[in-house]
């Protein structure tokens, strides 16, 4: 995977997710760096079989990724799919630890001391 990026996205909860899926879409060089070794880790620690719910119903989500309501365990399945097809840039057990720089060249210091630098 290349060390440099556009766009560094921290977490894939849904709005990690919506953001990275924005860039595969516009074939923007990024990264979703995500401290665990799965997506969501809100969602992935509810009970098995817990109900997520999509609310508002009538907020216009933008996101290519799907929401919809249902258990934790189709949401994370769909999103995992979404994830693959769309071909976003995701690095699990990348624990961010600090982040320097400014506009244009930032540095992201992972936990495994590897650094990424996005604009």
């Amino acid at each position: 995977m290349q060390a440099e990026f556009k766009i560094a996205i921290v977490g894939s909860g849904p709005a990690g997710l919506s953001a990275a899926g924005h860039c595969a879409a516009l074939g923007i060089p990024h990264i979703l760096l995500e401290g665990q070794n799965h997506l969501a880790d809100t969602i992935y620690k509810y009970q098995k079989g817990k109900h997520v719910m999509a609310e508002p119903a009538i907020l216009g989500l933008r996101s290519p990724l799907s929401f919809a309501a249902g258990s934790r365990e189709s949401i994370l399945s769909q999103w995992s799919r979404e994830v693959a097809s769309l071909g976003i840039q995701i690095q699990h057990d990348a624990q961010v630890v600090g982040i320097t720089g400014s506009k244009g060249n930032f540095q992201i210091e992972l936990a495994s001391s590897e650094l990424v630098s996005a604009e």
